[in-house]
């Protein structure tokens, strides 16, 4: 079996479109999207749209609530300004629309689970296996043993999260040594993005489609091959370009969000 995993989209629908694209290429026989589908970019009905799409052609097993798409049904809690004001903005615009999906969108953006298994040694979360919304799992992270410790007790095999828009891979190596975490960089610079499935448990951040904050601007995401008892399994980082600066006009021609300059520059310098 081959499958993509995504996340953190974030109303970028040019880097949503294109990563698509680069998914079509890579004969998979389905997606999993870990949430995050609004907040920060300037294009959300379309990005609703097009995952609501997909998920009614079968071509995504499940798509996964993010923070930003809880924040966006309800409050913003704990966001900064920016994050939070663009949350406003995302809500005015769901709220303001018209047509026969209007209300179609906020049904299925409500109906989001928070977490999802496969295959019994698969997890797929937004934030972490302890809060499946909120808690964010950094690379320094590994130092702290006791929140590692907790979290791949928590993980079947395989975990798969987003919601730090951070590429990398923690290897659950406690009974050997201390926790490792390899970045997307080393991963690349090693096996070209390529990191093996073996009998050890990981938990896999698979960057973001809309919002990478690695210092690199391209899209990311992960294909998967699997075959339980294989020795080749293995997951694949993958990066997309995308017409960066078409989301970023589309951001400044926004006046509430073109108000925070760094929601657009950001998307330059991947941070």
């Amino acid at each position: 079996m081959r499958f993509a995993v995504f996340s953190d989209i974030h109303n970028n629908l040019e880097a949503f479109k294109t990563v698509l694209d680069d998914i079509r290429k890579q004969n998979v026989e389905k997606c999993f999207c870990l949430g995050d589908l609004l907040g920060y970019g300037p294009k959300p009905i379309e990005c609703v749209d097009l995952m609501m799409k997909m998920c009614k052609e079968n071509m995504v097993e499940v798509c996964l609530l993010g923070n930003h798409d809880q924040a966006t049904l309800y409050d913003p809690e704990g966001f900064n300004r920016i994050a939070e004001e663009a949350a406003y903005w995302t809500r005015e615009v769901l709220e303001t629309a018209r047509g026969p999906r209007a209300s179609a969108r906020w049904d299925f953006i409500a109906e989001r689970p928070r977490i999802y298994r496969f295959m019994d040694c698969f997890l797929f979360v937004h934030g972490s296996p302890r809060n499946p919304l909120n808690e964010y799992v950094f690379p320094e992270d590994i130092d702290e043993k006791e929140k590692m410790s907790k979290l791949f007790a928590l993980t079947p095999r395989y975990c798969f999260m987003g919601h730090t828009h951070v590429p990398g891979v923690f290897v659950d190596s406690s009974s050997q040594s201390d926790y490792q975490y390899l970045s997307y960089k080393e991963i690349a610079e090693q096996n070209e993005g390529k990191f093996p499935l073996g009998d050890q448990k990981l938990m896999i951040n698979v960057g973001s489609v809309g919002q990478p904050r690695d210092q690199n601007p391209d899209s990311c995401y992960v294909v998967v091959q699997f075959e339980e008892g294989a020795s080749d399994n293995s997951i694949e980082f993958r990066r997309v370009s995308y017409d960066v600066s078409k989301t970023q006009d589309e951001i400044m021609n926004i006046p509430k969000l073109a108000s925070f300059p760094f929601l657009w520059q950001r998307l330059t310098d991947g941070r």
